[in-house]
């Protein structure tokens, strides 16, 4: 009734101006806006539900509508000798139907608006067909309102193959800021990695204009350039998710929020705090990868830790080809401080099932300690690096300290060792070393 109010408001209003419009005219026109909006609401209706009508009634519905014939055949009718008010009322006619159709399409898109209700993420490579986000379409989970994109393959390729588009074993979500949020959020199903091996940085693209940096740890990257690749995701668009790890289990898969810790040399890596696999996302180039890992959690452990004990040696062994060591000082060659060093040394570790491998003096003269009050020397001091071997066969560089107590007279006893230095040592003492490091001098 609304409709047919504002119809026929426009053309009151259209006949007002002219001055020359009839009755009769008025009456074609209600007709015509009556079949208009019958046309229109059947088309908005069946595009919201599912035609139910038959052919034969469609064709029927049809012989009773104007077509754009027949409404220029009327206005003829009425108005034989009036080419100017035929095309002027014909305009109307078809900015009205113009008009009423994007009140339709608005009300669709309102409609649409609203969102696929779903009471989970599904799986992308677990659900059927059916059962997947299609693209573009509006999902409505918890009241949040979401999208899902298209899939984005930039083509990318690098020589150590990590490079490539992957799929993913679980949706990536980017949520709005809150349900109320009038734009939705983003619903991902993999992305494009872009890897530069030369400099260790890459970006994942989750659409053109969305993505995510990531780079490999340093201590990582000698590992790297062999192909065993750990890198960690930093800040950018997409999904919310930053600082995860995310490892190549193999050429083309991923393991992404690969959590885990060195427990000890007997053990090895195990779960940050007992989480399991199915826990964590899997991408790859291939799906049917995704499968191998995402159904087998014990060869995702195994293969996990696998690969992270040989990045920790690869850490280990440049880090120990990184230690420089201290040189030697002249106390090395005073045979009395370097005796009581060995001496000392030896039964220390001898009690620890560790042992004395090499060590050498790095000082060069006495430093003397006094007494708060009276200022009379207590004792002086040097000190001297050792390589230790521990029971497990490692070796690290300790600092040691070798003592002589004052005894009067400006006089100081014999030299004694006086053990480790645990408390305020700097770098390298306290790191492993080769058990066959030396000083340069």
């Amino acid at each position: 009734m609304k409709k047919y109010t504002t119809l026929f408001c426009l053309f009151f209003a259209s006949f007002l101006f002219h001055q020359t419009a009839n009755a009769q005219f008025g009456n074609m026109l209600k007709k015509a806006k009556q079949k208009v909006t019958e046309k229109i609401e059947e088309k908005a209706s069946s595009t919201i539900e599912k035609p139910t009508t038959s052919s034969n009634s469609n064709s029927t519905s049809n012989t009773n509508e104007y077509s754009d014939e027949e409404f220029k055949k009327e206005l003829a009718k009425k108005y034989p000798n009036d080419k100017e008010k035929q095309d002027f009322y014909f305009k109307k006619y078809k900015e009205y139907q113009k008009k009423q159709a994007a009140e339709k399409e608005a009300l669709l898109a309102r409609e649409n608006s609203k969102g696929k209700v779903v009471n989970e993420i599904p799986s992308p490579i677990e659900s059927s067909e059916e059962n997947k986000f299609k693209d573009n379409q509006i999902y409505l989970l918890n009241r949040t309102k979401f999208k899902k994109l298209p899939a984005y393959d930039g083509g990318f390729s690098d020589k150590m193959e990590l490079s490539g588009y992957y799929h993913l074993s679980q949706y990536f979500v980017r949520n709005p800021s809150s349900h109320f949020d009038s734009n939705p959020g983003d619903i991902y199903e993999g992305f494009s990695i872009e890897y530069d091996p030369t400099t260790y940085q890459l970006n994942a693209f989750f659409t053109p204009d969305q993505k995510r940096y990531g780079v490999v740890p340093e201590h990582y990257r000698k590992s790297a350039d062999k192909g065993n690749i750990q890198f960690q995701f930093g800040m950018g668009g997409g999904p919310e998710w930053t600082n995860a790890n995310v490892l190549l289990l193999e050429p083309g898969v991923l393991l992404i929020g690969a959590e885990v810790y060195h427990k000890n040399d007997n053990e090895g890596h195990k779960w940050m705090n007992n989480a399991q696999p199915k826990q964590f996302v899997i991408a790859a180039k291939d799906p049917e990868k995704i499968k191998k890992y995402y159904k087998n959690p014990e060869l995702t452990s195994q293969v996990t830790f696998a690969k992270f004990d040989e990045l920790l040696k690869d850490w280990k062994g440049a880090q120990l080809n990184s230690v420089v060591m201290p040189s030697k000082g002249s106390f090395d060659k005073n045979s009395a401080i370097k005796s009581a060093a060995v001496n000392g040394l030896n039964k220390y570790y001898g009690k620890m099932s560790m042992s004395n491998v090499y060590q050498y003096m790095t000082s060069d003269r006495w430093s003397t300690v006094k007494h708060k009050v009276t200022g009379v020397p207590l004792y002086q001091w040097a000190v001297g690096a050792v390589v230790q071997k521990n029971s497990d066969g490692q070796c690290m560089l300790q600092q040691f300290i070798v003592r002589r107590d004052y005894t009067g007279g400006g006089k100081y006893g014999s030299p004694f060792f006086n053990g480790i230095n645990r408390g305020s040592i700097r770098a390298p003492y306290g790191t492993y070393v080769k058990c066959d490091a030396r000083p340069q001098k």
